[in-house]
């Protein structure tokens, strides 16, 4: 089995916690993202705190369409699109007075001299760290914008208040399972046939059956059962250690923890994948209506 290791993000978490569900409720939120594992996961996270998700662009050019035409509360702007930079889509915003949150690889010595001081989030993200961006963000923005609805004394309320899970473990494992179809889909060209995530304390193990392509099967018929193995193993670790930084951000939007490593094997016999996570901390869960915590 292959491992990836790498040590947790060196953020610093918020002096505040903050009572976050429904605290942007109405708030009209774009994101910009080109990876659409990391889009999904961005979007459950705003709708978890009350966003309307107006749309997810991939490209530079629907985004800035976007831009200029809605009525915008905030943006989630990656800015590297398939190779294009966004900054025409930082000069419509800025033009228009709407607040971006700047989601990127880059550090601040890569971004251009007039956005090192905008918002920003790096790649891969914290969620606690994520939301307390966003609603520090979107709220000052409500509360200075008279044709938004009304937020009068929400900012205060929601970082004076003790935060609870938004969700149960059942949602978060079924939010990893669309987020790891999304990647599957994307990064090899189909979907597996069944995927079951498992969450256990700080382990998170995601298994996916069916997921051997008609070319990858072709190849293990042809080869030797031990080369047409090893090659087979050998380019989908590959492919999942290209994806790691997206994978490590869609898991630690979903979870609210960061993933300390990742293990990786499939199997050519039954087509069957398995990812285990091992994340910073065992994931704070809702207890679901009707039962004990």
């Amino acid at each position: 089995m292959k491992t990836i290791k790498k040590p947790p993000p060196d953020l610093q978490r918020p002096s505040v916690e903050t009572n976050r569900t429904g605290s942007l409720r109405g708030a009209r939120v774009l994101i910009v993202e080109d990876v659409g594992m990391v889009a999904m996961a961005l979007k459950s996270l705003l709708e978890e705190l009350g966003c309307e998700v107006v749309a997810m662009a991939a490209r530079l050019g629907e985004a800035e369409d976007i831009c200029r035409r809605e009525r915008l509360d905030g943006v989630l702007l990656d800015l590297n699109l398939h190779g294009q930079y966004a900054y025409p889509v930082v000069d419509i915003l800025r033009e228009r007075k709407i607040p971006f949150i700047i989601m990127s690889g880059y550090d601040a010595g890569q971004l251009r001299a007039d956005l090192v001081d905008a918002p920003q989030m790096q790649k891969p993200f914290e969620r606690r760290v994520l939301e307390d961006l966003v609603l520090a963000t979107l709220l000052d923005r409500q509360s200075t914008d008279p044709a938004a609805p009304n937020r009068r004394g929400a900012k205060a309320a929601t970082i004076s208040s003790v935060s609870a899970p938004f969700r149960t473990r059942g949602e978060i494992e079924s939010a990893v399972c669309q987020g790891m179809c999304q990647f599957e889909q994307e990064y090899i060209g189909r979907g597996p046939s069944d995927v079951h995530a498992h969450l256990i304390g700080d382990l998170l193990v995601v298994r996916l059956q069916g997921v051997l392509t008609e070319a990858e099967r072709r190849m293990i018929e042809t080869c030797s059962l031990e080369r047409g193995r090893d090659l087979l193993k050998r380019v989908r670790t590959l492919l999942f250690e290209t994806a790691e930084k997206q994978i490590s951000s869609m898991i630690q939007v979903i979870t609210g923890a960061s993933v300390v490593s990742m293990h990786h094997d499939i199997s050519t016999v039954t087509g069957e994948e398995v990812m285990l996570f091992s994340l910073s901390q065992a994931p704070p869960c809702r207890a679901k209506s009707g039962e004990e915590r």
